[in-house]
């Protein structure tokens, strides 16, 4: 009665010694990947980033100094800022990879334009949030849009916009907004997609009792 049990047992041991090998080889490889990739990355020469598809923030498609309101006036006054200065949606790219595709000597002017998109991104969302608390949900719809058209990553910012499509009676929007959030994959993508499907039933009594979501749940 034993044998069978110890062979078992054996098979057992065996499957786990390959099966450890195998899975540690996998890591072996990923790091040694990584290693060369950094590698290459930090011998790669310099890209000229001069003529880059950088963002153009259109400050003309925006109500700027439509309303005498300090908080709406010092987001203007930031995105006024921010518009002159390099700005690109490197959302998602790790050191190693701004450094293969730019160069180890662009990285840190390359973090610095990465990171004005993203301070743009949660300008755009402020932006709007405060048009719609003035009840200019056409504004806040265009700044919300434009915010879509950069790929912006604060989820607050499809929700917000389903928001004002609900107010503006254009439902049929709503679509548009969803589709766009799946091709992206989002990390809340769940949430908006979940948020955008229940403005519908709502439609009629929104404008009475739906208050808009609070941006910093981005």
């Amino acid at each position: 009665m034993a044998f069978p049990f110890l062979t078992i047992f054996m098979i057992f041991i065996i499957f786990l010694f390959f099966r450890f090998s195998t899975l540690r080889k996998k890591q072996d490889e990923k790091i040694n990947n990584f290693w060369d990739h950094e590698y290459d990355a930090e011998h790669t020469p310099a890209r000229d980033i001069s003529n880059l598809p950088y963002i153009k923030v259109p400050l003309s498609n925006f109500p700027l100094d439509k309303w005498d309101d300090d908080e709406i006036r010092m987001i203007e006054d930031s995105i006024r800022s921010l518009s002159e200065k390099r700005i690109l949606n490197l959302t998602g790219k790790t050191n190693t990879e701004l450094k293969l595709e730019y160069g180890t000597a662009n990285l840190n002017v390359m973090s610095e334009i990465g990171e004005n998109f993203n301070d743009l991104a949660v300008l755009l969302t402020d932006y709007g949030k405060a048009l719609m608390q003035k009840g200019d949900f056409e504004s806040a719809a265009n700044v919300f849009e434009y915010g879509a058209s950069i790929k912006s990553d604060v989820s607050s910012n499809y929700m917000l916009l389903g928001d004002c499509y609900i107010a503006l009676h254009q439902e049929r929007k709503l679509n548009t907004i969803k589709e766009q959030v799946q091709s992206m994959h989002l990390l809340l993508e769940h949430k908006i997609i979940s948020y955008l499907d229940s403005l519908v039933p709502n439609t009629e009594d929104f404008e009475m009792s739906h208050e808009p979501i609070d941006s910093e749940e981005s």
